[in-house]
């Protein structure tokens, strides 16, 4: 884990990133390496940013929409699943 001194500072995206982002993610909330190099070179961001805005963006409409993994609830139920990360 990197040190408090060693923190990458938070990426300020602009807002023709953000809006192109944006548009990627409602055509298809998931990008294949292709899809997310395209992406990097068009918007003048490394991948690893690329991959993580969209992890994030994916992580906000979850919580925002309360939808739960499938299997997880389907393992819950069945007892097999005892890992939680909200609150009971």
């Amino acid at each position: 884990m990197q040190s408090n001194d060693e923190k990458r500072c938070r990426t300020a995206f602009t807002m023709l990133q953000l809006n192109k982002l944006h548009m990627a993610f409602e055509s298809n909330p998931y990008l294949c390496e292709k899809r997310r190099n395209e992406l990097a070179r068009d918007l003048q961001l490394s991948e690893s940013q690329v991959k993580i805005w969209f992890q994030n963006r994916r992580a906000k409409v979850k919580k925002a929409t309360g939808t739960k993994n499938q299997l997880a609830t389907l393992l819950k139920e069945q007892g097999l699943y005892n890992h939680s990360t909200t609150k009971a």
